[in-house]
């Protein structure tokens, strides 16, 4: 009998589960206490037909677009650094949540397990992580690996930074690699208009590879080089529309082959027709980032190249679509503690020109390449967020678009300028904001009439009393202003406790 992916993946956690139990032996009271419950609640109010995007966006998809919504939210969770100084390290994690004016009222959060073992890590499950190379409160977020979506059930492993032997230390590489599996192809079903295209048993890859140069000990900057890839294969499509193909259903193969065509960027589509690509949907990111590790001060510059297929991974049409920004973290001071500057454009995607060889023109021109969107997959979406780079429209916003319920970005040519403050007036409060000036113009497919003004804005404040033990409440005001969302004012109230639990 067949195991499917889905069984494979449950059964795999199992075993990692006892394996790490047994493991810990009688020790195993040290590796599962030092967690923390915490129960939250998260009120938004606002005036538009949508909540301020920045009241939504990069929450890892635990949000809604809606103009009012709320959820009720308890998370038990225990960090790997519990385990500090321990050849094993184990972090766990169940965050569960009841929700009001969201895409779906009971919602699994995250739910995991990871282990650590000197520079490895192996990870079961649906974790929230954090950005990579930029601010996570501060940056309008990545353009590849995100978090303006919920997270992805996956197997995922990691090989943490090791020196390549003979460069003391002044070389070392990171890589690891992912297999997962979606969860939202109900609501896909339920949420898209009867003729739209969505998707069922959709699964997930990721991979990367990163350099890094240099000694921060020594002399204190580093540089890091990396490859990001990610894609959707397997499953099934429905009423999939395509001049090559006449066919609406498509059945992939979820088989072995699947996972190693998918690792190797290789295979084909049923939809390919006499142009075979490879199977699946590939996407990524070139990462680089120019570290300055000071005593007192910290920044850091970085840029990051999307490519949505073979002819953007290479620089044979220039590099114009980028993600450029810079980071600052200045010494203690009760006014700003950081400051981002970043300048996103995915206006080019390399021209607007796309034509496949023929008998009397053969010259093959790779264009139009369509950011987050893919013939037979609803894209680069996890239950309607991006997961990527939210300025980039969102499924979940078509409507104020003009295009119903369809499960496709028709915003996806955008140039965006963004700042991100925060500061720490004193151990109690916190504050940030967010700023970014957007122009915008929907696709190549389907342009806007005129290039569209968008602003997103929104500050935040939080305050953590000593003497509270434990809880904690934050404010924060957004502001919408444009033709491409509309106009939107509104705020957000959320309030939490922390307790350890044993």
């Amino acid at each position: 009998m067949q195991t499917s992916p889905r069984s494979a993946f449950f059964i795999s956690f199992a075993v990692f589960l006892t394996s790490v139990i047994s493991a810990g032996g009688q020790d195993l009271r040290q590796h599962i206490t030092g967690a923390t419950l915490t129960l939250e609640t998260s009120t938004t109010v606002s005036t538009g037909d949508y909540a301020p995007l920045w009241l939504t966006a990069n929450r890892h998809g635990l949000s809604s677009v809606r103009s009012s919504s709320n959820y009720e939210r308890a998370r038990l969770q225990r960090d790997t650094r519990e385990d500090a100084g321990r050849p094993w390290q184990l972090g766990y994690g169940v965050d569960v949540a009841v929700a009001f004016g969201h895409e779906r009222t009971g919602i699994v959060q995250q739910a995991y397990v990871e282990g650590r073992w000197r520079n490895l890590r192996l990870l079961l499950g649906q974790k929230e992580e954090p950005l990579e190379m930029m601010n996570t409160e501060l940056s309008q977020g990545a353009m590849t690996f995100g978090i303006n979506a919920r997270p992805v059930p996956k197997a995922r492993l990691d090989i943490d930074w090791f020196a390549v032997p003979g460069t003391n230390g002044w070389w070392q590489w990171r890589l690891y690699g992912a297999y997962g599996f979606y969860t939202d192809g109900h609501w896909q079903q339920q949420w898209s208009i009867p003729t739209d295209r969505y998707s069922r048993g959709l699964l997930y890859h990721e991979k990367a590879l990163h350099w890094q140069f240099g000694r921060p000990e020594v002399v204190p900057f580093t540089c890091e080089i990396g490859l990001n890839m990610a894609a959707q294969f397997g499953g099934s499509s429905y009423n999939v529309v395509t001049r090559r193909v006449d066919q609406h259903t498509f059945h992939y193969d979820s088989g072995l082959r699947a996972f190693w065509d998918v690792l190797l960027v290789s295979g084909s589509d049923d939809t390919d027709g006499d142009f075979p690509n490879v199977a699946g949907n590939h996407l990524g990111s070139w990462v680089m980032q120019l570290k300055y590790h000071g005593e007192e001060w910290q920044a850091r510059a970085y840029w990051e190249r999307f490519f949505e297929d073979h002819s953007n991974l290479t620089v044979q049409y220039g590099i114009r679509d980028m993600l450029l920004g810079v980071e600052v973290n200045l010494p203690r001071n009760p006014w700003v503690s950081a400051v981002v500057a970043e300048y996103m454009t995915s206006k080019d995607q390399t021209a607007a020109v796309f034509h496949d060889p023929t008998a009397t023109l053969p010259d093959h021109i790779a264009g139009r390449d369509n950011y987050y969107n893919h013939l037979n997959y609803p894209g680069w979406q996890n239950y309607g967020m991006s997961m990527g780079n939210p300025l980039i429209t969102s499924v979940l916003y078509n409507d104020a678009l003009g295009y119903d319920h369809r499960l496709r970005f028709y915003n996806n040519r955008v140039r965006a300028w963004h700042v991100g403050l925060s500061g720490d007036p004193s151990a109690e409060w916190h504050w940030r904001a967010r700023l970014s000036l957007t122009s915008n113009w929907g696709t190549y497919d389907n342009p806007f009439v005129e290039m569209q003004h968008q602003t997103y804005a929104m500050g935040e404040v939080s305050y953590a009393p000593h003497w509270a033990n434990g809880w904690k409440a934050a404010l924060a005001l957004g502001l919408d202003h444009g033709h491409v969302l509309g106009n939107s004012a509104g705020a957000q109230v959320t309030i939490s406790k922390s307790l350890g639990v044993w």
